[in-house]
């Protein structure tokens, strides 16, 4: 079964459609059955099975809230939220007024990873502390490791936050924060997802061309919401 994707840019976030960015991204979905569209109407959002704020630089008003509640809570959907590290264009107090609502903040602050890196770079985090999204949909483990570069810590402010991807022990936070690097709220009664990442450049056409970068972001994505009365399993 395909997957539709509404990727919005009401919020001036990065565009699906800059080829230079995103345009493995969206080649490698296409194929694996998942359509993208570049969405710049908040109310045809709701049309879509994942719905996707990467970078959002517009903080996200109370009604919009209460949109993106319902979309998971009642329809079933998943929402993903990528921000960035340092507070960036004020990213983490953007991406706050809608994260707060699913129990997670986004830290303003930068994790590095002295030993577990890229090519040396401490920015560019590489974990293999990966819990959820590391199996395809033939449920066969195709993720051992991704690398999340230019990565925000997220603390967790409601008990019932799912760990998708920490940082491995040698991971420091520039404030002392636990590097949570992806982090996910689940609704069981609809099988909706609030995923929150502290990055939003792990699938872009650098980072998605390493390690498995690209399995990771093509798991992410896959979802449909359950029909009414379908029994539910809850799991990436």
């Amino acid at each position: 079964m395909s997957v539709k994707v509404g990727w919005d840019i009401t919020h001036q976030e990065f565009t699906i459609t800059d080829y230079y960015y995103f345009s493995i991204l969206q080649r490698e979905a296409e194929k694996a059955g998942i359509e993208i569209d570049e969405v710049n109407d908040w109310e045809s959002l709701n049309k879509y099975d994942v719905i996707v704020f990467n970078y959002p630089e517009i903080p996200f008003t109370e009604s919009e809230v209460k949109d993106v509640e319902r979309w998971v809570w009642k329809d079933g959907k998943k929402v993903i939220l990528a921000g960035y590290y340092k507070n960036e264009d004020r990213i983490a107090d953007t991406c706050n007024t809608l994260a707060r609502a699913f129990g997670m903040e986004l830290n303003p602050d930068e994790v590095t990873d002295e030993v577990n890196n890229h090519n040396g770079d401490k920015y560019f985090v590489v974990t293999s502390k990966i819990r959820r999204y590391n199996k395809n949909d033939k449920n066969e483990v195709n993720v051992e490791k991704i690398v999340l570069a230019c990565t925000a810590s997220i603390k967790p402010i409601m008990p019932d936050t799912k760990i998708v991807a920490r940082g491995e022990d040698t991971a420091k936070s520039n404030m002392g924060n636990y590097p949570l690097l992806i982090a996910e709220q689940i609704a069981p009664p609809s099988g909706g997802y609030f995923c929150l990442a502290g990055t939003c450049v792990f699938w872009d056409n650098y980072s998605i061309t390493l390690y498995d970068n690209l399995n990771f972001s093509l798991n992410l994505l896959r979802h449909v919401p359950p029909s009414k009365g379908t029994k539910l399993t809850i799991g990436p």
